[in-house]
This record gives C-alpha cells, sequence and structure tokens, in this order.
C-alpha cells in the first residue's frame, strides 16, 4: 500500500471529526455519569447517617473491612511499613529505626527477626513470612470485629 501525501485540509478535517466525536463522547459521559454519581452520594449520605446512629456497629464494620482487605493484599500495609522503619530495597535506611536496631544488635544472624525483615524490605523470601504475619492480624481484625458485632448485637 503507497503512502499517501496528506494535504493540510486532510489534517484539519481529520482534527475536527475527532474533536466532534470528543465532544460527543463527552456528553455521553455526563448523560450516564450524573445519575450514577447522584446515586453514589445518597449512599454515602445513607452510611453516614447509618454510622451516626450505630457507631459501634460502624466502628466493627469499618475494622472488619480494613481487616478483610489487609488479608486479601497484606502488601498494602507490609511494604510501606517496612519501607517507614527503614527496610528497604537498596537494604537498611541510614538514619532511619531499622539502621538503629541494625547498630545495637550488631551482626545479623541468619533466620533472625532482623534478617527476615531485612529480606522482606528488599523484596527476598522474607516478605513471604512478613505478608503471612499480615494476613493473620487482618484476619484476626475482621474475626475480632465480627465477634464484637455479635456480643454488641445479643446485648
Amino acid at each position: 500500500m503507497p503512502f499517501r501525501s496528506l494535504s493540510p485540509e486532510d489534517v484539519i478535517s481529520g482534527g475536527t471529526r475527532l474533536v466532534r466525536a470528543g465532544l460527543e463522547g463527552g456528553k455521553s459521559a455526563v448523560a450516564h455519569g450524573k445519575p450514577a454519581l447522584e446515586r453514589a452520594a445518597n449512599l454515602t449520605a445513607q452510611a453516614a447517617n447509618w454510622g451516626a446512629q450505630n457507631p459501634a456497629s460502624f466502628a466493627c464494620a469499618a475494622v472488619g473491612a480494613t481487616g478483610a482487605l489487609v488479608f486479601v493484599a497484606p502488601g498494602l500495609v507490609s511494604i510501606p511499613l517496612l519501607s517507614s522503619i527503614g527496610f528497604t530495597a537498596n537494604g537498611i535506611q541510614a538514619g532511619s529505626a531499622a539502621a538503629a536496631a541494625h547498630s545495637q544488635i550488631g551482626n545479623i544472624v541468619c533466620g533472625s527477626a532482623m534478617a527476615i525483615t531485612q529480606s522482606a524490605g528488599a523484596g527476598g523470601s522474607g516478605l513471604v513470612i512478613v505478608n503471612g504475619v499480615t494476613q493473620l492480624g487482618g484476619a484476626a481484625m475482621t474475626v475480632g470485629s465480627a465477634g464484637l458485632a455479635w456480643v454488641k448485637a445479643k446485648l
């Protein structure tokens, strides 16, 4: 297929068609997006009212949902937490809490908690252990909040 050169008029008419299509798509998004946005705002208001009327149940639901999220995606918690303490992908960050602990410990023993967290921070096999412990915490949050909600319902 030979290359056809485009005239300035061809480029302008193509650009005009593209802009018109974008404007039509924008109209469609507004037409369909507004009802969904109104429903979402209404649902949010209903949830806020229920939470204000049932603060203990709302707290249990929030903690339970957070625990479930941590259970499903432990990396959302473990990786930022490890990094904030000073266990980074490049090793222990100078001046961090991890560096202070390392200076107190001295040589790191293989299999110790410090070695595991150092490995986890670098994305090694220690991350499996840290994520497993994080998942246990998420499961405990979910089960504990469900238990408290059940006890509250019985009282």
